[in-house]
């Protein structure tokens, strides 16, 4: 794809994350061997004993060929909201697609963390920076507390994936 090129997302498209209902999780998350630490807030939170009787934070899977492969599950709060505390030096990046927003992974142990939407985000949809962030990462990762739902209009997002 050239530079000049956007990808654009479907026209009646929902974004994958909710409105915020200003009750807030803060969560710690690290990789696989805890070279990559990093701490997230996120409206509204993901596990239902913090929600304060409001709604739950939805998770996201996500139907690209990257995050299939990877068992992504997927959160995105904003960019502002997360801290990584420990290992930049370890977290390396990965382009797939358009090559315009970097998958993070340890270089360590192969843990897929998060990815830059910088380039999505604010070049493509002029919107404040978001992250995805792989909840499987979570300190205390239990997806029988999660919500989950099937995200399903990537894989048909050019480029085409191909090997």
């Amino acid at each position: 794809m050239s530079s000049d090129q956007h990808q654009q997302a479907p026209a009646a498209m929902d974004f994958p994350w909710p409105p915020s209902n200003g009750i807030y999780g803060t969560y710690d998350l690290h990789c696989h061997c805890g070279a990559i630490r990093y701490t997230m807030k996120i409206s509204p939170p993901l596990y239902e004993e913090h929600t304060q009787g409001k709604e739950q934070y939805v998770a996201d899977e996500c139907d690209c060929s990257h995050c299939e492969r990877q068992g992504y599950v997927s959160v995105h709060p904003l960019s502002k909201d997360v801290e990584f505390t420990q290992g930049l030096e370890d977290r390396m990046e990965y382009y797939c697609g358009a090559k315009n927003n970097p998958h993070w992974f340890c270089r360590k142990c192969g843990s897929v963390v998060g990815s830059d939407l910088t380039h999505l985000m604010t070049e493509v949809l002029g919107m404040e920076n978001r992250m995805t962030v792989n909840v499987r990462m979570l300190k205390d990762y239990d997806p029988d507390k999660l919500m989950t739902r099937k995200m399903k209009f990537m894989k048909n997002m050019p480029p085409k994936y191909e090997v």
